[in-house]
């Protein structure tokens, strides 16, 4: 009976420091290793695309989600390094170059004489993670705007990239976040490829 009792205090007590470490601190996350990378050779006609550092649109820029203890507090999910904005643009040129684009991010606000450049405006981004006991529930959501514009014709492309997904864990753990966020963004990435052609040295919509 005594080694029932021991053990049922010993989960307790686990769950206790679950809950409880690390309340109120600050939780790094990279946004984020583009699943793309290295897939394709670049060739060397192909067009070179800029991309200037997103700008961030987000309704709250402070962190980039919560986590909900199980016996109460918070911690704040926040990007380890730089801007989301940088890490984002960043993000997009080493998918697209794993696409085999000539992909490249834009130094301040020039074009580096690309023959393309993007733009983009961060609407939302981020994950919560809420913890009880035996599970934790995430929920995280991506949302930004993307501008084309072609130096060969002036012509435009605009689009809208959305995501949103949930995971459910029974130990949290920071890579949770961080794999469930990472998915997302490269799934707006995927979308922006597929949705897109180079034709020459334009961007174009696919019909």
């Amino acid at each position: 009976m005594k080694h029932i009792q021991h053990f049922a205090i010993g989960i307790l007590g686990m769950f206790l420091a679950t809950g409880c470490a690390g309340t109120g601190e600050r939780i790094n996350l990279n946004v984020p290793v583009a699943s793309g990378a290295g897939e394709k050779a670049v060739a060397m006609s192909a067009p070179t695309v800029a991309i200037q550092t997103f700008e961030d649109h987000r309704a709250d820029q402070s962190h980039l989600g919560v986590r909900h203890h199980v016996w109460g507090g918070e911690s704040h999910f926040s990007l380890s390094k730089g801007t989301l904005g940088g890490a984002t643009a960043q993000a997009f040129a080493d998918y697209l170059r794993g696409k085999g684009w000539n992909a490249v991010v834009a130094k301040g606000n020039g074009t580096d004489g690309a023959d393309i450049l993007i733009t983009g405006k961060l609407i939302d981004a981020g994950v919560d993670a809420k913890s009880g006991i035996g599970q934790t529930t995430l929920h995280a959501k991506s949302r930004m705007a993307v501008h084309v514009q072609n130096h060969a014709d002036g012509s435009q492309v605009r689009e809208t990239l959305t995501s949103a997904g949930d995971n459910q864990v029974f130990w949290f753990d920071p890579e949770d976040a961080q794999e469930l966020l990472n998915e997302l963004y490269n799934k707006n990435f995927e979308k922006f490829v597929a949705d897109t052609k180079i034709d020459g040295a334009i961007l174009k919509l696919r019909k």
